[in-house]
Protein backbone atom coordinates (compact mmCIF):
# COMPACT_ATOMS: atom_id res chain seq x y z
CA UNK A 1 0.00 0.00 0.00
CA UNK A 2 1.31 3.44 -0.92
CA UNK A 3 1.32 5.87 2.03
CA UNK A 4 2.75 8.87 0.15
CA UNK A 5 0.60 12.00 0.21
CA UNK A 6 -1.22 12.76 -3.02
CA UNK A 7 0.26 16.20 -3.73
CA UNK A 8 -1.90 16.82 -6.80
CA UNK A 9 -5.12 16.30 -4.84
CA UNK A 10 -3.88 18.45 -1.99
CA UNK A 11 -3.07 21.28 -4.42
CA UNK A 12 -6.51 21.03 -6.01
CA UNK A 13 -8.08 21.07 -2.56
CA UNK A 14 -6.12 24.17 -1.54
CA UNK A 15 -7.05 25.87 -4.84
CA UNK A 16 -10.74 25.12 -4.26
CA UNK A 17 -10.57 26.41 -0.69
CA UNK A 18 -8.87 29.64 -1.81
CA UNK A 19 -11.28 30.11 -4.71
CA UNK A 20 -14.31 29.56 -2.50
CA UNK A 21 -12.94 31.90 0.14
CA UNK A 22 -12.37 34.63 -2.46
CA UNK A 23 -15.86 34.22 -3.87
CA UNK A 24 -17.36 34.30 -0.37
CA UNK A 25 -15.41 37.46 0.48
CA UNK A 26 -16.67 39.01 -2.77
CA UNK A 27 -20.28 38.20 -1.84
CA UNK A 28 -19.88 39.84 1.57
CA UNK A 29 -18.20 42.92 0.07
CA UNK A 30 -14.87 42.28 1.80
CA UNK A 31 -12.71 42.66 -1.31
CA UNK A 32 -11.31 45.94 -2.65
CA UNK A 33 -13.28 47.56 -5.48
CA UNK A 34 -10.85 46.51 -8.20
CA UNK A 35 -11.18 42.85 -7.19
CA UNK A 36 -14.94 42.95 -6.54
CA UNK A 37 -15.68 44.11 -10.08
CA UNK A 38 -13.79 41.17 -11.55
CA UNK A 39 -16.08 39.36 -13.99
CA UNK A 40 -13.50 37.01 -15.46
CA UNK A 41 -13.13 34.51 -12.62
CA UNK A 42 -14.40 31.77 -14.97
CA UNK A 43 -11.10 32.14 -16.82
CA UNK A 44 -9.41 30.56 -13.80
CA UNK A 45 -11.50 27.44 -14.34
CA UNK A 46 -10.60 27.44 -18.04
CA UNK A 47 -6.89 27.73 -17.16
CA UNK A 48 -7.24 24.87 -14.67
CA UNK A 49 -8.80 22.76 -17.44
CA UNK A 50 -6.05 23.59 -19.92
CA UNK A 51 -3.36 22.74 -17.36
CA UNK A 52 -5.17 19.48 -16.60
CA UNK A 53 -5.18 18.60 -20.31
CA UNK A 54 -1.51 19.46 -20.72
CA UNK A 55 -0.39 17.17 -17.88
CA UNK A 56 -2.85 14.36 -18.66
CA UNK A 57 -1.35 10.88 -18.45
CA UNK A 58 -4.65 9.04 -18.15
CA UNK A 59 -7.83 9.18 -20.18
CA UNK A 60 -10.01 10.21 -17.24
CA UNK A 61 -7.78 13.26 -16.74
CA UNK A 62 -8.53 14.30 -20.33
CA UNK A 63 -12.25 14.11 -19.55
CA UNK A 64 -11.76 16.22 -16.43
CA UNK A 65 -9.82 18.84 -18.39
CA UNK A 66 -12.50 19.10 -21.08
CA UNK A 67 -15.22 19.40 -18.45
CA UNK A 68 -13.33 22.18 -16.64
CA UNK A 69 -12.73 24.12 -19.86
CA UNK A 70 -16.39 23.98 -20.87
CA UNK A 71 -17.64 24.83 -17.38
CA UNK A 72 -15.21 27.76 -17.27
CA UNK A 73 -16.51 29.09 -20.59
CA UNK A 74 -20.06 28.74 -19.29
CA UNK A 75 -19.11 30.69 -16.16
CA UNK A 76 -17.54 33.42 -18.31
CA UNK A 77 -20.58 33.70 -20.57
CA UNK A 78 -23.08 33.83 -17.71
CA UNK A 79 -21.18 36.23 -15.43
CA UNK A 80 -20.69 38.64 -18.34
CA UNK A 81 -24.32 38.27 -19.50
CA UNK A 82 -23.38 37.26 -23.04
CA UNK A 83 -25.94 35.90 -25.52
CA UNK A 84 -28.75 36.58 -23.03
CA UNK A 85 -27.71 33.63 -20.87
CA UNK A 86 -28.26 33.64 -17.13
CA UNK A 87 -27.72 31.03 -14.43
CA UNK A 88 -31.45 30.31 -14.59
CA UNK A 89 -31.78 29.71 -18.33
CA UNK A 90 -28.39 28.15 -19.07
CA UNK A 91 -27.91 25.49 -16.38
CA UNK A 92 -28.32 22.65 -18.94
CA UNK A 93 -24.91 23.68 -20.28
CA UNK A 94 -23.43 22.12 -17.14
CA UNK A 95 -24.87 18.80 -18.30
CA UNK A 96 -23.41 19.38 -21.76
CA UNK A 97 -19.98 20.03 -20.19
CA UNK A 98 -20.18 16.85 -18.12
CA UNK A 99 -21.28 14.84 -21.15
CA UNK A 100 -18.49 16.27 -23.30
CA UNK A 101 -15.99 15.34 -20.60
CA UNK A 102 -17.32 11.80 -20.56
CA UNK A 103 -17.07 11.56 -24.35
CA UNK A 104 -13.52 12.99 -24.26
CA UNK A 105 -12.60 10.36 -21.65
CA UNK A 106 -13.98 7.60 -23.87
CA UNK A 107 -12.14 8.88 -26.94
CA UNK A 108 -8.88 9.41 -25.04
CA UNK A 109 -9.04 5.85 -23.71
CA UNK A 110 -8.04 4.73 -27.22
CA UNK A 111 -4.61 6.33 -26.69
CA UNK A 112 -4.14 6.76 -22.95
CA UNK A 113 -4.65 4.19 -20.19
CA UNK A 114 -7.29 4.51 -17.50
CA UNK A 115 -6.14 4.93 -13.92
CA UNK A 116 -6.09 1.70 -12.01
CA UNK A 117 -8.49 2.01 -9.13
CA UNK A 118 -8.45 -0.37 -6.18
CA UNK A 119 -11.40 -2.68 -6.12
CA UNK A 120 -12.99 -3.52 -2.84
CA UNK A 121 -13.98 -7.15 -3.06
CA UNK A 122 -13.38 -8.01 0.57
CA UNK A 123 -17.05 -7.66 1.52
CA UNK A 124 -18.14 -9.94 -1.32
CA UNK A 125 -15.59 -12.58 -0.29
CA UNK A 126 -16.79 -12.42 3.31
CA UNK A 127 -20.38 -12.95 2.16
CA UNK A 128 -19.38 -15.99 0.14
CA UNK A 129 -17.51 -17.49 3.10
CA UNK A 130 -20.41 -17.31 5.56
CA UNK A 131 -23.08 -20.02 5.53
CA UNK A 132 -26.33 -19.41 3.62
CA UNK A 133 -28.44 -19.48 6.81
CA UNK A 134 -26.50 -16.56 8.30
CA UNK A 135 -26.83 -14.46 5.12
CA UNK A 136 -30.63 -14.72 5.09
CA UNK A 137 -31.12 -14.35 8.83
Amino acid sequence: MDNRPDVRRMLWGVALILGGTLLLCERFGLLPDWAADYQWWGALVVVAGVVTLLVARHSDTVGTGVTFILLGWWFLVVTNHLFGLTWYNSWPLALVAAGAGTVAHAIASNWLPDKERPRHRRRRREQLDEPAEERHA
